[in-house]
């Protein structure tokens, strides 16, 4: 599993609402969790994900998406999750 985090400066809530609605309410194939919101007046997006090759594949959809609602490029980190529960 895989735990990847967005760090998204001059993005707001209104830009992470345009992109959920570009993307529809489908969850992604090998995506366990996602959380979204503000932290210091960043954006942070926060998802766990199966593994590496699921966070790609995605990427082919998200990409766009995040173009269109001219979101900021986020600064990305990004661990290997060693235990993952109280969904």
């Amino acid at each position: 599993m895989v735990c990847r985090i967005y760090d998204v400066a001059g993005a707001t809530l209104e830009h992470y609402d345009k992109v959920d609605g570009i993307l529809g309410p489908e969850k992604p194939d090998g995506a366990l969790c996602h959380i979204a919101g503000m932290l210091d007046g960043r954006l942070q997006v926060i998802e766990v994900w199966e593994s590496p090759e699921h966070i790609e594949a995605y990427m082919a959809t998200l990409g766009p998406a995040l173009q269109e609602a001219e979101l900021p490029e986020p600064s990305i980190s990004e661990f290997e999750v060693h235990r993952l529960d109280w969904l």
